[in-house]
């Protein structure tokens, strides 16, 4: 049995590792219904919430399925999972649970893993560099074919792609962990510079000159979203003459905890020189800013524009509705599973050749109800 204290594995995931473990090795065969939760809870030592999180995600990730009434089975996988096909392809995925757009995420890239009769093993890692590594480790003692990585803290280390590559096992990176592509394995990234200059543009066209930014400036060591979104900002503010770094750039916690800085907003938000529209890092952020902002009495889009970053669930169902960037998350996984394919076939050794290092996918502005035309709008400047 695997030392799970060791490796400082969430609880949650040693019991989803446990019971597909029974479901690979016939213990638990396709039909059968899954023991009941208090039965769990009493086996394993655990808390209801803890033992229904474990089920829910072995639900999305298509081991089980839940029937009203009649209890939770195990699910038939016709797509190459089962025991007798035993040249199935299993490729790992490994991605933040944190993170908003999880779910959509891992549908997207199961569902073209069927299509390519491959069979997806997900695990999640908190924020939280060590369990992520541990979790990888997990992963890797089921010799599984290829690893899908979307890292916990991209800057810090490789330590995850690292294992996989020594062992001559493909990875592809969903974020950009080095400047150095001469390493083993693939970046497949959005191109955050692009959906920056997207929304600038669009606010810009509306007649904003006003355009506050509420998110982290980063540093010179950073890579991914941080950097290239702050410095594509900076960039377009001061090349069209509208650079205010002493305003304009809202640190999130003001949003955050509003109640604390509402004297800050309120002087800021009611000058002459207020921003007429703001930025968020990504969605949450700038839903944030929408709650801080209406919090103060200000309507949003007729006093204040809002649009933020990464089409989070969260953002479609906001009044008003978010106007945001979309990752376009179908053509992102498309892009993976292509290389993928390719590095799968590098690795059986056939006739391949796959010479590109990096994938960067156009993401596309989603205009909803948060941002408005100055010229339609009760600004206060």
């Amino acid at each position: 049995m695997k030392n799970f204290e060791s490796l400082r594995v969430p609880k949650y995931v040693q019991l989803m590792i446990r019971l597909r473990d029974q479901i690979e090795e016939g213990k638990l065969k396709p039909g059968d219904p899954l023991p009941t939760r208090e039965r769990l809870m009493k086996e394993f030592d655990l808390s209801l919430s803890t033992v229904t999180r474990a089920i829910s995600e072995l639900e999305r990730q298509g081991w089980l399925v839940s029937r009203q009434g009649s209890g939770t089975f195990v699910v038939k996988r016709t797509n190459g999972a089962t025991e007798t096909n035993v040249d199935s392809i299993a490729v790992g995925l490994l991605l933040p649970s944190a993170q908003p757009y999880s779910q959509e995420l891992v549908t997207e890239i199961v569902h073209e893993a069927n299509e390519h009769n491959i069979r997806v093993l997900v695990m999640y890692a908190p924020d939280d560099e060590e369990i992520e590594l541990n979790n990888a480790r997990l992963l890797f003692e089921k010799e599984i074919n290829a690893l899908i990585w979307f890292p916990v803290a991209p800057k810090k280390h490789v330590g995850v792609a690292s294992l996989f590559g020594k062992n001559k096992i493909p990875v592809v990176i969903g974020e950009k962990v080095t400047d150095h592509f001469d390493a083993p394995w693939i970046c497949v990234r959005s191109d955050y510079s692009q959906g920056m200059r997207s929304i600038l543009e669009y606010l810009y066209e509306l007649g904003h000159r006003k355009i506050a930014y509420v998110g982290p400036k980063g540093s010179e060591s950073d890579f991914g979203p941080v950097l290239e979104r702050w410095y594509t900002y900076k960039d377009f503010m001061k090349s069209n003459n509208m650079w205010n770094p002493d305003e304009w750039l809202i640190n999130p916690s003001v949003f955050r905890d509003w109640h604390a800085h509402s004297g800050r907003m309120e002087n800021l938000f009611r000058s002459s020189n207020a921003p007429t529209a703001v930025i968020g890092y990504d969605d949450t952020i700038a839903l944030e800013a929408m709650k801080g902002l209406s919090a103060l009495g200000l309507r949003i889009p007729e006093e204040v524009a809002v649009v933020g970053h990464g089409d989070y669930p969260g953002g479609q169902y906001s009044n008003p509705r978010l106007t945001t960037v979309s990752p376009c998350h179908a053509e992102y996984v498309d892009a993976i599973f292509r290389v993928l394919m390719m590095e799968l076939a590098v690795a059986r050794g056939e006739n391949a050749v796959n010479s590109q290092r990096e994938i960067v996918i156009a993401p596309r502005l989603l205009l909803r109800d948060s941002a408005l035309a100055v010229s339609n709008m009760q600004v206060t400047g």
